[in-house]
């Protein structure tokens, strides 16, 4: 087995990968290069690899086409967007993904982006770098009465998705005290009981929840999903969470409610176009904390999806099924050809 890793990996699993053959590892993030389409095939197919590992490049439809002998694709994403899996699964082709490998990181800094929001961390902060601890009665002024928050504990938190990363931050939000639902019309009943989190539907759960928290992946049914109508249902004060896509939300509808006041706070992973630009007025809005899309960003992340990668490709080489298989019905029709 000849592999081409261009992902982040972690070096114990590299080292464990080269147990099973011949590994050139190149980490995009290392190397500061992005192998484009054109270039990948033609390296693919000049230096023979049979598998290669990605987490930015594309594997586009064209590449898998121009490389016959490629038989495997492992993608270091929740589910591989970056890989045609329509083209892999015509010409036979496996297709690895490595499901909720960041699921703990990204629910960590939900949950931390909900406190900041809540008890006004950033605000304080940049308060007390520009001088501004002042013992004070003028609500304005005295970081006791300006910065004063709320308690978490028996607070509602509404659910958008209760996939990997939404029951992560449930039970996070469960040891604070919190009260939750969730709306996902795709989970089994089961899930919820097990979850110990209410199903409501959406508009109900918009209307009601103290904070809001986005969970789903981007498609073609959920782009826009919490409309301008939708996103107005909140209550006044509540607070706003997107650690998901941006295209799932109306951004203007969004940026007018907490510039206005209604929204207690909001709290913003991702942006669409990204970087947000700098003229942006939520930049200047102190209810809006805006991260530069890092939820994903822990050294746990790396391991995660290197164990997952490595482990299907064990199997694979052992003549096992893998477990993580975005296309399995090319498994399907590879145990018959045998």
């Amino acid at each position: 087995m000849k592999i081409l890793v261009l992902a982040p990996f972690d070096d114990g699993e590299v080292a464990k990968l080269r147990e099973l053959g011949d590994v050139t590892y190149e980490s995009w993030i290392e190397h500061k290069r992005l192998t484009g389409p054109d270039d990948l095939a033609d390296r693919l197919n000049r230096e023979g690899f049979d598998v290669v590992v990605v987490e930015a490049e594309f594997v586009t439809g064209d590449v898998l086409r121009a490389v016959p002998g490629l038989r495997v694709i492992g993608s270091t994403r929740g589910k591989p967007v970056n890989v045609d899996i329509a083209t892999a699964t015509e010409l036979g082709k496996v297709v690895l993904q490595t499901p909720g490998r960041n699921a703990d990181a990204v629910a960590d800094l939900c949950l931390a982006m909900i406190l900041d929001r809540v008890r006004h961390v950033s605000e304080a902060d940049r308060a007390v770098r520009q001088g501004g601890w002042e013992f004070s009665l003028d609500k304005a002024v005295a970081p006791y009465l300006r910065f004063r928050g709320y308690d978490l504990r028996g607070r509602l938190l509404g659910l958008i998705g209760l996939g990997a990363v939404g029951q992560a931050v449930a039970a996070r939000a469960q040891a604070f005290g919190m009260r939750v639902q969730a709306y996902d019309p795709y989970l089994p009943a089961e899930e919820f009981a097990a979850s110990r989190v209410e199903s409501v539907e959406l508009d109900d759960l918009m209307r009601t929840s103290d904070v809001v928290s986005l969970h789903v992946e981007l498609n073609p049914n959920t782009i826009d999903l919490l409309d301008d109508r939708r996103l107005r249902l909140m209550k006044p004060g509540s607070i706003f969470v997107n650690t998901a896509r941006a295209k799932v939300t109306d951004q203007d509808t969004l940026t007018e409610l907490a510039l206005s006041g209604h929204l207690g706070g909001l709290a913003l992973d991702v942006f669409d176009p990204e970087p947000i630009p700098s003229s942006h007025p939520l930049l200047g809005c102190e209810r809006a904390l805006i991260l530069p899309h890092i939820g994903g960003a822990t050294d746990d992340v790396v391991r995660n999806h290197s164990r997952m990668i490595r482990e299907d490709l064990e199997r694979i080489a052992r003549g096992e099924r893998p477990q993580r298989c975005a296309n399995p019905e090319v498994l399907e029709a590879l145990s018959e050809a045998r």
